[in-house]
């Protein structure tokens, strides 16, 4: 159920998703169980025990980057709005990324303040909200009991309700990786918080619409242990009773098997995973031609950084960190140089990107007068050196900034300004 001009909101490969979710939503897992009060701990059960449940079948959507995994999240959970389930939760990495959701939210007809972040709410409180899309993270979920305070979980749990039947979406799903622990290089790998608290919520919430989203669902096949509601194992739809026995099967199978698994799981419309075409795309070099001024700005600056190499183990000396003797630190020794080093690398990174930067102007305004459209991707934004210079900068001055975000203290200062 959507609305009439939704397909001027998504296109049509976004609408599959909606569709395939939809239909994996449906149905439901084979087998009855039960759950024990803390979440942890789920065992099978005969179909009229006490206190059965049955596990709600899930969806997950692997595009890759480009593909709108945010708006097709946004246009199930509005599916399911529009016909009545008007609580849902949405968890993600990290808590900026809830102006995306709103946006993507925003962008389909709605109001974007419907999502709400959990932070507003303390732990141990109950949530207030008669309606809504709940916006949590990863890190704030694992939070356990606080004397008297409920787990972050059971907080949720409480609003939702045990019988909850609407959406859960768990945006970035693979930051719950090694949900069930398994076996590393040195030894068994205990279960990580966070893969912990996303499945003590898939367990407390067996009728809930899950959706796992993440265009890497898996590095190892150790790492799928949080998409129970696949049914990967201990189902109908694949031959192994256990965890156990599909990790050993899948590891055994090696590439070949994922590939198998993957092909499986889309075909029962369980899963998606397109990315967009590069048919047809054409690279061009875009080449700078130094002037003389840029080099000799460059040599200059390479001279100074000389002068410092020349000098550090005089500089190290004289702040006790070596002697006659040899190393009197160690650590300190490879922090000071490792230091020196990636400051190096980053000074003359910028310096080269400020270099070629008129190049790249004079091109992009090329293509605009051309009629084409274009994109820069920007690797480093400078966030964290931007809100460094901002607390030192009184409020009241906010109006009036002239604030030099440039690399130049690498250079004038002896501390590196780490960015």
């Amino acid at each position: 159920m959507l609305p009439s001009d939704i397909r001027a909101r998504l296109s049509e490969a976004q609408l599959e998703t909606v569709i395939y979710a939809g239909e994996a939503h449906n149905g439901h897992l084979a087998g009855s169980w039960t759950v024990d009060a803390t979440f942890d701990m789920v065992s099978a059960a005969a179909d009229a025990a006490e206190g059965a449940v049955r596990f709600r079948r899930g969806f997950m959507l692997g595009d890759g980057t480009g593909a709108g995994k945010g708006r097709q999240s946004a246009g199930i959970l509005l599916d399911n709005w529009l016909r009545g389930r008007r609580k849902a939760l949405w968890i993600s990495k990290s808590d900026k990324l809830i102006e995306d959701a709103q946006r993507d939210w925003q962008a389909l007809g709605q109001e974007r303040l419907l999502i709400t972040p959990l932070a507003r709410f303390p732990q141990g409180k109950p949530i207030t909200l008669a309606e809504g899309i709940l916006f949590t993270t990863y890190a704030t979920l694992r939070s356990d009991d606080r004397g008297e305070k409920v787990s972050r979980v059971r907080q949720i749990v409480d609003w939702l309700g045990r019988d909850f039947d609407g959406v859960i979406i768990f945006d970035e799903s693979h930051a719950m990786q090694n949900a069930g622990g398994g076996k590393g290089e040195r030894g068994d790998v205990a279960a990580s918080q966070q893969g912990r608290a996303g499945l003590r919520l898939q367990h407390a919430l067996p009728e809930a619409r899950i959706v796992y989203v993440s265009a890497t669902g898996a590095t190892t096949v150790h790492n799928l242990a949080y998409a129970q509601r696949l049914g990967l194992w201990g189902g109908e739809d694949f031959p192994f009773a256990t965890r156990a026995e599909f990790v050993e099967a899948i590891e055994a199978g090696g590439v070949a098997a994922m590939e198998v698994l993957a092909r499986d799981l889309r075909a029962l419309g369980l899963y998606t995973a397109r990315s967009l075409s590069y048919e047809g795309v054409e690279y061009d070099l875009l080449e700078h031609s130094l002037s003389a001024e840029q080099r000799r700005i460059y040599d200059a600056y390479a001279g100074a950084f000389a002068v410092i190499h020349n000098n550090l183990d005089a500089a190290m000396e004289a702040a006790n960190i070596t002697g006659r003797e040899g190393t009197l630190n160690r650590q300190a020794k490879s922090a000071a140089r490792s230091a020196f080093e990636s400051t190096k690398q980053r000074f003359f990174g910028h310096l080269l990107t400020s270099m070629k930067t008129p190049t790249l102007l004079r091109a992009i305004e090329g293509d605009l007068a051309a009629g084409h459209a274009s994109v820069v991707q920007i690797v480093s934004t400078g966030e964290a050196l931007m809100e460094r210079r901002l607390a030192e900068i009184p409020t009241e001055d906010w109006n009036d900034l002239n604030t030099d975000l440039s690399p130049r203290e690498y250079v004038l200062s002896g501390v590196p300004d780490k960015t």
